[in-house]
């Protein structure tokens, strides 16, 4: 009897250490497998703004713009209408857009008074007197560069923006070299390849281009190839990898294709032109949109009521189609200002329209680059 209670007392034991045995061991594989899982969803995917948007801005730009680029390959008879319904539906939009975020309300107006109206009389008055002294061709050379220049700026900070969205772009002062060096290197060879070759008339405006010894085209031309390979290399290890982000690679994909579209491949400078400007265009109105929905998400704001009511879900459309009517008042006024006030002419014209843009290049650089002042009762927004 005793035999057996000894027996049956080692037995107990031996079961209750091996239940703790079993136990520990379970908990720190179960403590291993979760540290082995944590680096695949430390960081969760985030967007620009919603996976719709973000999709919405790679495809609808690029889209329009190759769309644009073919029809008038296909029927140059198309070019003028298309060169219309891009100025009245995205061109002077897309500068009118500006405002929304400059100057919408009497706040925004009083902060920004120099950058939206003293700096816009400034910069148009030196280009008007510019282009009546120097000449038209000075005004319009000036805007092919610094168009070029306003396309390639504003294509890496959408790519900034897609990237920041990647788990690997939330790292504090993470950047993408092989991305960077492909958004700025195809575009610098583009420009250089189309001015050696399109001759001295841009958009039926005279121009005098830049052009550079072949070597150096030839160099700047194996530059973008070598960027282009290394950023395809890398893409091509992501995948492999299953690490890819389609929205963000896609979008410099895009980027890569229309500068190659609108400077290389087609022959005719205008249709490339209209092609890239398609781009450029559509994409700038969305991404304005973006930033006024997300600054009055929290509601109405007393102190903008308009622009704060047209942010709203649900009013894209009614906001659209407040913004192209204030378009089209704004610029029929300045057409007739020009015509009947200025008396018309090459270089007045070329003056007022080209002084808009250029102001709107300068002032598109900085209020980008600054925080808003926060709304009165809303948070701060987050940077996309």
């Amino acid at each position: 009897m005793r035999g057996d209670s000894r027996r049956f007392m080692a037995d107990a034991k031996a079961q209750t250490l091996h239940s703790v045995a079993s136990s520990g061991m379970a908990l720190y594989l179960d403590a291993s497998l979760r540290r082995t899982a944590l680096p695949d969803v430390a960081v969760p995917r985030t967007y620009i703004k919603s996976r719709a948007f973000d999709v919405t801005l790679l495809v609808a730009p690029i889209g329009a713009g190759l769309a644009a680029a073919l029809v008038v390959t296909t029927d140059p008879r198309l070019y003028p209408f298309l060169l219309v319904a891009d100025l009245w539906l995205l061109g002077y939009h897309h500068v009118v857009a500006t405002y929304t975020r400059l100057a919408f309300d009497t706040t925004s107006l009083r902060r920004n008074r120099f950058l939206a109206l003293d700096l816009l009389v400034i910069v148009t008055l030196a280009t008007l007197v510019l282009a009546m002294t120097a000449g038209a061709w000075v005004v319009a050379s000036a805007f092919l560069y610094l168009q070029w220049f306003h396309y390639m700026r504003q294509g890496y900070g959408i790519a900034r923006m897609y990237y920041r969205a990647t788990p690997g772009g939330q790292t504090p002062g993470s950047r993408d070299l092989a991305a960077d060096f492909v958004i700025y290197l195809v575009p610098i060879y583009g420009i250089a390849a189309r001015s050696a070759s399109m001759g001295d008339k841009f958009l039926g405006l005279p121009v005098k281009t830049l052009v550079l010894p072949d070597t150096i085209v030839f160099l700047l031309g194996v530059a973008a190839a070598s960027a282009v390979i290394a950023w395809l290399v890398k893409t091509m290890r992501a995948a492999i990898a299953d690490t890819l982000n389609l929205e963000y690679t896609g979008f410099v994909a895009s980027h890569i294709t229309i500068f190659l579209v609108a400077y290389i491949f087609v022959n005719d400078v205008n249709t490339g032109w209209l092609a890239i400007n398609v781009w450029h265009n559509l994409q700038y109105v969305l991404v304005v949109w973006m930033s006024n929905a997300k600054r009055y998400a929290a509601g109405v704001d007393p102190s903008a009521r308009f622009l704060s009511r047209l942010s709203q879900p649900g009013r894209v459309m009614m906001y659209f189609a407040c913004c192209l009517a204030i378009t089209t008042i704004v610029y029929a006024a300045i057409d007739r200002f020009t015509v009947l006030v200025l008396g018309g002419g090459m270089a007045i014209t070329i003056g007022i329209y080209m002084g808009i843009n250029f102001h709107h290049y300068i002032v598109d650089a900085l209020i980008w680059k600054r925080r808003k002042a926060p709304l009165p009762g809303h948070a701060a927004p987050q940077s996309a």
